[in-house]
C-alpha cells in the first residue's frame, strides 16, 4: 500500500506484520504437510530486526563502493499502488490501447522541408503532452507522403503500410536518409525543428536514434525523455528537459495543458489529447488495438513510466554488470543448463535497478537529508549508526514521529558530531523503503549467516532468473565480488491436463491439499519426482494414477520385508556366509546405491524413483522375493539359507528406505519405525540416517553376468509354465518338473527353487538352453506344497516330506 493517506505509521505497521505472520503461520503449516524439512520453529522473516540490519548494511556497503546513488530517471511506475516498480515485478498482459498517428508540422529548417510534417504514431498518446524530440534511425530512408493538404515524413520501408492507415500518395523525388536529415548542415541532430504538440513556442529538434526500427509505426519516433528508458537515455546525451507532468496517482498536474489537469493519464488522458488532436487537424488516423503491456505484479492493473528522483543501485560502476556476467559462466552451475542463457541475457540488457519504493512497510532506506538545505546525508558513520540501532531495537523507530524532523534528542544513537556542511543539526528521513526484491537477495546473508561462503543451492521458479535470483546474483557480486550459490535449479510451473494454466474462475484449479487429503503427500511428492521440472508440468486425476501404481509396488514390497523379517534380532554381514543368490542380490543393492546418490547429486529425481520402484518390483518383488518363500516359510528359523536370506530383506529395507526418503518421506519413516528402529536399533528417523557414498555392497561382475544370463533362463521358463498350464498339464507351478538341456550358467544354486517348481534335471547341450515340462514326480507335501517322492520317511511325520520332516524335528 502506498504512504497517501495514512496517518498511524506505526499501527498500519504493525498490522501489516499481523497479517504477514498470520499467512507465514499458514504457508509453514502447508510445508509441513508437504514434507518439507526445516527449522519450523525459527524461521527467518525478512521483517526481523537482524534480517534488516543485513540489509541496511548491504546498502551502506554497496553506497560506500559507488554502486548505489540517487537520480531523476523514468521508472516504471504503478498509478494504482502509487510506487515504483522494478524490472522482476512486472508482469506482461494484453491490453487494449489507443492507436494514433500525428502530424508534427517542421517549423525551422530548409525551404524543400518547411510547411511538411513529421509523422509519429504512438500508443500513448497521454505521453504528447511530455514530447520534447522526434528521432530518427539514420541509417533508414525517409521519403514524402501527400495527404489532403499535408505532406507528411515517414520512412520509406514503412510508407506502404503507413498509406494502409491514412491514404495518400507517396511524392517522387524526395528520398533522404536519417543521417542526411540529421548533418546536411553540418549540425549533428539538429537540422530542422518541429512545433511540439503540447507547449506553446516550444520546438523540438529532429535526433537520431539506432532504435527506431521497421517493425511497426511510421520510422519516427516520438520522443519523451520523462516517460521512457530510451527516450531517457537520447533526452540525456542531447540535452532534453527530463518533463513529467503527471503525477504519482497518475494524474496530469498543473504543468500540463489546463484541458488535461487532474485527469487520469489513460482512458481520460487519452481521449482528451485524441479529441484536441482532431480538432487541430494533426491527428490523421485513429484505432484501437491490442497489444502486449507491463502491469503490476501486485494488482494487475496497467502501469506506465514516469520520470522521478529514486534510489539507483548502477549496473556499469566498477564493471559490476561484466564481473556478474563472469560469475554465471565461471562460479555457478546452472540445472538446466539453458538457465545459464537466460539470466546472461536478462543481466546483459538489465538497466539500474531502482531500490527504492513508495510504501510503508518494508525495510527504511537509511539516509538523513539536512532539513535546511536538503543535502542527502551518506557518510559510512551515519549510516552504521542507524544500521547497528535497528540491529539492536528495529526499525520502529524510523517510522515514529513520522514527520517530526529528527536530531540527537530524538535519535540519540546518531553520531555526536552529526551536522551537515551548512551547520544545521537537524534532518529529514528518507521516507521510501527499499525494494522487496533487495529483501530477498540478501537472504544469502541473513539467512546463512555467511558471507563469504556460498550456498549450495538456490531452487525455484524459472520466474526468479529476473527475480531471486537475480537479485541475490548482483547484491553478492557488488558486496563481495562473487556469486552467493554455487548451483541453481530452475522449474516450470504446474497446468492442468490439458495444458492450461490454472485458475479459479476456469474452474481447472488441481489443490495440494486436495491431493494430500485424497491420496497422500508421498503421493503428491512422487509425481513431483516422477515430472521433467525444466518445462512446465501438467495434474490430474489421470496423470496420478502413474505415481499412485509406482507408490503402490513400493508400499507392497516394504511391506513383505518387514513381514518377513519379524524374527530376524540381528545379524552381522560380515559374518553370514551368503549363497551366490544373496551375493547377487547385496550387488544389485550396492548399484542402486550407487546410482540414486548420483542422480540425487545431479538432481534427476525421475530417473532416481524409477530406480527406486524398479528395483522393488522387478529385483525383490518379481524375482528374489518370489522365489524366497519356500525357504522363508519352510526352513527351520535359524537355518544358515534362511537367516541368509533375512539379513538381505533387512538390507534391502534399510536401503529402500534410505534412498526413497527424499521422495517419500512419510511412507519411509513409517516403515523404518517398524524395522530397522524397532527391531534392529538403526536410529529413530530414516531422516538422520546416513547413506555413504560408497556402495555397502560391491557388484561382482563374473557373478553378475551368470545371474544375468539366470534370469532369462527364468523368464523363458515362465513361459513354458504358463503354456503347460494352459493345457491343463499342471496348475500351480509346483506341480511341474522342469527338464534343462543346455550350457547353463556356472551357478551353485537350486534350480527348482530359482524356477519355483517341485522338481529340475538337466542334461548338457549348446548354447540354446531347451526347456521341456512336465508333471512332478510323487505326492504333494501338505506343508510345502511341493511334489515329493518321500513322502511318509518320517515316522514322526509321515504326511511330510523328509524335508519337512526334518525341519520340524
Amino acid at each position: 500500500m502506498s504512504q497517501r493517506g495514512i496517518k498511524d505509521v506505526p499501527g498500519f505497521r504493525k498490522d501489516a506484520a499481523d497479517f504477514a505472520d498470520r499467512f507465514i503461520g499458514l504457508q509453514k503449516e502447508d510445508f509441513r504437510r508437504l514434507g518439507v524439512l526445516a527449522d519450523w520453529e525459527k524461521p527467518y522473516k525478512t521483517m526481523e530486526k537482524e534480517y534488516e540490519a543485513e540489509v541496511v548494511g548491504a546498502f551502506r556497503k554497496l553506497l560506500k563502493k559507488g554502486l548505489i546513488y540517487r537520480g531523476l530517471k523514468p521508472v516504471y511506475w504503478c498509478i494504482s499502488c502509487e510506487t515504483a516498480l522494478a524490472e522482476a515485478e512486472i508482469e506482461y498482459k494484453d491490453k487494449t490501447s489507443p492507436s494514433v498517428y500525428v502530424a508534427l508540422r517542421i517549423t525551422e529548417g530548409p525551404k524543400e522541408l518547411i510547411g511538411k510534417d513529421v509523422l509519429i504514431w504512438t500508443t500513448t498518446p497521454w505521453t504528447l503532452p511530455a514530447n520534447r524530440a522526434v528521432a530518427v534511425n539514420p541509417d533508414l530512408r525517409y521519403v514524402s507522403l501527400a495527404v489532403g493538404d499535408r505532406k507528411v515524413l515517414v520512412a520509406e520501408n514503412r510508407a506502404e503500410a503507413v498509406k494502409e492507415k491514412i491514404g495518400g500518395t507517396k511524392i517522387p523525388g524526395f528520398s533522404l536518409s536519417g543521417a542526411e536529415l540529421t548533418n546536411i548542415f553540418g549540425r549533428p541532430n539538429e537540422y530542422f525543428k518541429y512545433q511540439v504538440p503540447y507547449g506553446q513556442n516550444l520546438q523540438g529538434p529532429l535526433l537520431h536514434a539506432d532504435y527506431v526500427t521497421m517493425e511497426d509505426g511510421t520510422g519516427i519516433v516520438h520522443t519523451a525523455p520523462g516517460h521512457g528508458a530510451d527516450d531517457f537515455q537520447t533526452g540525456q546525451a542531447n540535452g532534453l528537459e527530463t518533463f513529467c507532468p503527471v503525477d504519482a496517482s497518475g494524474r496530469f498536474t498543473a504543468e500540463a495543458p489546463e484541458f488535461l489537469r487532474s485527469q487520469k493519464v489513460f482512458p481520460e488522458g487519452n481521449a482528451l489529447i485524441i479529441e484536441d488532436l482532431k480538432k487541430r487537424g494533426m491527428l490523421l488516423h485513429q484505432e484501437n488495438i491490442t497489444h502486449s503491456y507491463p502491469h503490476c505484479w501486485r494488482c494487475k492493473n496497467p502501469i506506465i513510466f514516469r520520470a522521478t528522483e529514486q534510489w539507483f543501485m548502477t549496473m556499469d560502476h566498477s564493471n559490476l554488470r561484466g564481473r556478474i556476467l563472469k560469475e554465471i559462466d565461471d562460479s555457478v552451475r546452472w540445472v538446466p543448463e539453458a538457465g545459464k542463457s537466460r539470466i546472461s541475457a536478462m543481466v546483459q540488457n538489465r538497466p539500474d535497478w531502482c531500490l527504492s519504493r513508495q510504501r510503508l512497510w518494508g525495510t527504511p532506506i537509511p539516509v538523513l537529508y539536512c532539513a535546511a538545505c536538503k543535502k542527502p546525508i551518506k557518510d559510512d558513520k551515519t549510516i552504521e549508526s542507524i544500521e547497528a540501532e535497528i540491529r539492536s531495537s528495529g526499525d520502529d523507530f524510523w517510522f515514529k514521529d513520522w514527520e517530526s524532523e529528527v536530531d540527537h534528542k530524538l535519535w540519540p544513537f546518531l553520531p555526536e558530531n552529526l551536522k551537515c556542511d551548512c551547520g544545521s543539526e537537524k534532518f529529514h528521513r528518507e521516507k521510501d523503503i527499499l525494494d522487496v526484491w533487495m529483501d530477498s537477495g540478501m537472504s544469502w546473508t541473513a539467512v546463512l549467516k555467511q558471507d563469504e561462503c556460498p550456498a549450495d543451492l538456490y531452487l525455484e521458479g524459472s520466474d526468479q532468473h529476473r527475480g531471486w535470483f537475480q537479485s541475490s546474483l548482483v547484491l553478492s557480486t557488488g558486496i563481495n565480488g562473487k556469486a552467493p550459490y554455487k548451483s541453481v535449479l530452475t522449474h516450470g510451473f504446474v497446468l492442468d491436463e490439458k495444458g492450461r494454466a490454472m485458475h479459479k474462475s476456469a474452474g481447472n484449479v488441481v489443490s495440494p491439499q486436495d491431493i494430500i487429503k485424497k491420496y497422500g503427500a508421498d503421493i503428491l511428492r512422487l509425481w513431483v519426482a516422477f515430472s521433467d521440472y525444466s518445462d512446465d508440468v501438467r495434474i490430474s486425476d489421470k496423470i496420478l494414477e502413474g505415481p499412485i501404481e509406482g507408490y503402490r509396488k513400493i508400499r507392497n514390497t516394504l511391506r513383505y520385508l518387514l513381514g518377513n523379517t519379524f524374527d530376524l534380532k540381528s545379524w552381522d554381514k560380515n559374518k553370514i556366509s551368503f549363497p551366490p543368490l544373496e551375493k547377487y542380490m547385496l550387488g544389485l543393492m550396492g548399484e542402486l546405491q550407487k546410482n540414486v546418490l548420483s542422480d540425487y547429486s545431479e538432481f534427476k529425481f525421475r530417473s532416481a524413483a524409477r530406480r527406486i520402484i524398479d528395483f522393488c518390483a522387478f529385483d525383490l518383488s518379481a524375482f528374489y522375493c518370489d522365489i524366497l518363500k519356500d525357504r522363508l516359510y519352510t526352513f527351520k528359523p535359524d537355518h544358515p539359507d534362511r537367516v541368509a536370506a533375512q539379513a538381505v530383506l533387512a538390507e534391502a529395507l534399510i536401503h529402500v528406505c534410505a534412498l526413497a526418503s527424499p521422495i517419500l518421506p512419510f511412507t519411509m519413516e513409517e516403515a523404518w519405525a517398524e524395522g530397522p528402529a524397532k527391531k534392529w536399533n538403526k536410529g529413530e528417523s530414516v531422516l538422520l540416517h546416513t547413506v555413504a557414498p560408497e556402495p555397502d555392497f560391491k557388484t561382482d561382475e563374473a557373478l553378475s553376468a551368470q545371474f544375468s544370463a539366470l534370469r532369462k533362463i527364468r523368464e523363458a521358463a515362465q513361459k513354458k509354465l504358463e503354456e503347460a498350464r494352459s493345457a491343463g498339464l499342471i496348475g500351480s507351478s509346483l506341480e511341474a518338473k522342469i527338464f534343462l538341456k543346455g550350457t547353463l550358467p556356472n551357478l551353485n544354486v537350486n534350480w527348482a527353487e530359482i524356477l519355483i517348481v517341485s522338481q529340475c534335471e538337466f542334461a548338457p547341450g549348446g548354447p540354446e538352453i531347451e526347456i521341456v515340462v512336465s508333471r512332478a514326480d510323487g505326492k504333494k507335501c501338505p506343508r510345502c506344497w511341493r511334489y515329493q517322492t518321500d513322502i511318509g520317511s518320517s515316522s514322526k511325520h509321515p504326511d511330510l516330506c523328509g524335508r519337512c520332516a526334518q525341519a520340524l524335528g
